[in-house]
Parts: C-alpha cells; sequence; structure tokens
C-alpha cells in the first residue's frame, strides 16, 4: 500500500468519526460529547479563523476539511 492511499485512508477515518461525534452531540444528545474538542481539535482549529455569522453548513464543510488536511 502506498503512503498517499494510507494517509488518505486514515485522513478519511478522522472525518468520519469527527461527523459522527458531532452529530450525536448536535441531533441526539443536544450537548457536546465528552473528550469532542480533544477529537475535533484540527477541525475546530479550522473554524476558528470565520466569524460566528456563517451559516451552519459552510461552517461544518469548512470544519470536515480542516479535520481532512490535519
Amino acid at each position: 500500500m502506498s503512503d498517499v492511499k494510507f494517509s488518505a485512508q486514515w485522513a478519511l477515518l478522522g472525518v468520519l468519526i469527527c461527523f459522527i461525534a458531532f452529530g450525536l452531540g448536535f441531533w441526539v444528545f443536544n450537548q457536546a460529547l465528552p473528550g469532542y474538542k480533544m477529537l475535533a481539535y484540527p477541525g475546530i482549529v479550522a473554524t476558528r479563523f470565520f466569524s460566528e455569522e456563517i451559516n451552519f453548513w459552510p461552517k461544518l464543510s469548512i470544519m470536515l476539511t480542516g479535520q481532512y488536511i490535519a
């Protein structure tokens, strides 16, 4: 397996885990899950550069993109 393919698989797994944790916290429990900030830290850092007035879906895509790149 090439290094790029291996890295891409781990990056996609990180995005999937972050999206599941976010979805559970947002739609099921209506609060952040314990350890969420540590789990989704790269995505949270990516969204800090943008204003809070941004809509939900663009902010979620920025967060997941930041999670993937990290």
